[in-house]
């Protein structure tokens, strides 16, 4: 290529990037912070709720502001992420002079021992949108406890991955439901039998555990349902997440992990006091 073709080429290349650079693009810039703006926030951006059999079921939420003026009506945003079982309010209200206010969140149709989730939004004219300072939203789960009325006494629980060990056994107040009381850590673990014996485990806590990384993992486990009904025992008959009631054995493929990833299935087994 000669001298010529190539300033030619350069120059319709700088052309072609020049023009490119200049062309026009929308750009709608957001809305200014309003002058009467209360600057408000919530006090945590969700937090794990633990609602005992007794308790009134509701959450209660903080939210705090600092325009403190006036009384301030402030509107709230159900999120979609939001389970059905709850009742957001329209607003929160806060009094003249008044720094914080609270409004509960109540719920109602669910099913013991199972997590449930809600998010909510504060309105956009009451916050700072731009700035990192103020908890805008949040998104909180609640689990609703089970009566845990009476004590088994003493079961097995045997982890694939820990091994086996005594602990307390608990069934719930009029459902075939069993708690495992803290069997390897501060965790219990909680189990329910279906009616045709087949097991539900929703994914919960187990134990601290070091699995090859600087810091021990809480570790979690959840059934693996893709197991339901297969012989895991080598042809022995053994059955995956069933309950055996003449032996008072629960079966479960056990799927392990943790925040840096799975860490396998095992067959764990409980041990039901008779």
């Amino acid at each position: 290529m000669n001298m010529k073709k190539i300033i030619y080429v350069i120059c319709t290349v700088l052309v072609l990037g020049a023009s490119a650079c200049t062309e026009d693009v929308d750009y709608t810039p957001g809305l200014p912070v309003a002058e009467d703006c209360i600057y408000a926030s919530f006090t945590t951006d969700g937090e794990e709720t633990f609602v005992s059999a007794t308790d009134e079921r509701k959450v209660t939420v903080t939210v705090t502001r600092e325009n403190t003026a006036n009384e301030v009506v402030v509107p709230l945003k159900t999120l979609p992420q939001t389970d059905d079982c709850f009742q957001v309010p329209a607003s929160v209200t806060f009094a003249a002079g008044a720094a914080t206010a609270t409004f509960d969140i109540t719920f109602s149709e669910v099913e013991a021992e199972e997590v449930y989730t809600y998010s909510v939004a504060l309105d956009e004219s009451a916050v700072d949108s731009y700035s990192q300072d103020y908890i805008t939203s949040i998104t909180g789960t609640v689990l609703p406890e089970a009566n845990w009325d009476t004590s088994l006494g003493q079961g097995v629980y045997s982890s694939g991955n820990f091994g086996p060990t005594y602990c307390e056994v608990q069934k719930a107040n009029g459902q075939n439901w069993y708690r495992v009381v803290t069997p390897y850590d501060s965790y219990s673990v909680v189990v329910k039998v279906n009616e045709d014996n087949t097991v539900r485990l929703r994914e919960q806590p187990l134990a601290w555990a070091n699995v090859g990384l600087p810091d021990p993992e809480l570790i979690y486990i959840s059934l693996n349902s893709s197991y339901t009904g297969q012989d895991v025992s080598g042809g022995a008959g053994i059955l995956a997440n069933m309950y055996n009631p003449t032996t008072g054995v629960i079966t479960m493929a056990v799927d392990y992990n943790c925040s840096a990833g799975a860490l396998g299935t095992t067959i764990d087994q409980i041990q039901i006091p008779q």
